[in-house]
């Protein structure tokens, strides 16, 4: 790979092996993302944070000992599925990632709804305004691939509304307009009683890369169907 925008091809020899090496990673993920949560919320003497500083340290070593030289980019394995799983939005192994489950729809819109809570904080009870983005731009950014045009973000408008409240929020996003390699997408997000609390606009353009080597997106991880051919009917 030569810098961090092109795939690096994997190859999957015991596909068995590896849904259970993901599963084993996403558990993870989810315990260290409760961790986090904890560590804004709990409320236990200086002593007691102290000792459990020095565990987590402990288990951090652990996790050094066979981690490896920076990001993990973006993976293609032989299978033909992408892996985008350091991604913080919804990267399967990154535990900052809310996650997002997006939903992806027959008419090429998506949406997701997913509970923010003290780690997602800005004003007070209120959601970041830049957890926001993140989210309204991977929503967004799903919704380009639906068409065959998986794209990167030229640039992603917001008007915030009115704050959002923290808990259960969701966001949708579909197409306003395609024209050769760019996409125009808009949505929004709504607080638990449906209303609408930040619009959103985006440009998305399809690199190279992706007009080379990806075909139809099929999860809500960004993994892809291979192409058809001898190997993959």
């Amino acid at each position: 790979m030569t810098d961090g925008l092109f795939p690096i091809v994997l190859p999957v020899d015991d596909p068995d092996g590896l849904a259970e090496q993901e599963q084993a990673y996403e558990a993870l993920a989810e315990s260290v993302r409760r961790l986090i949560d904890l560590t804004v919320r709990t409320q236990i003497p200086a002593e007691d944070a102290h000792d459990v500083a020095w565990e987590v340290d402990e288990l951090t070593r652990r996790l050094a000992a066979e981690a490896q030289e920076g990001p993990l980019g973006l993976q293609v394995a032989s299978d033909g599925r992408l892996r985008d799983h350091g991604n913080p939005a919804v990267g399967l192994r990154n535990p900052l990632a809310p996650p997002l489950h997006i939903e992806k729809h027959p008419d090429h819109s998506a949406s997701c709804t997913v509970v923010l809570g003290a780690a997602h904080e800005g004003p007070p009870g209120r959601v970041h305004g830049g957890i926001i983005a993140l989210v309204l731009d991977q929503v967004l950014g799903t919704v380009p691939a639906l068409a065959g045009k998986p794209g990167l973000t030229a640039y992603l408008n917001l008007t915030y509304r009115r704050p959002t409240p923290l808990g259960t929020i969701t966001a949708q996003a579909h197409i306003a307009e395609t024209t050769g390699r760019k996409t125009l997408v808009r949505g929004d997000l709504r607080d638990a009683h449906g209303a609408v609390t930040v619009e959103a606009e985006g440009l998305f353009i399809t690199p190279t890369f992706a007009l080379d080597a990806l075909a139809q997106p099929q999860s809500d991880a960004g993994d892809f169907d291979p192409p058809a051919g001898p190997e993959n009917p």
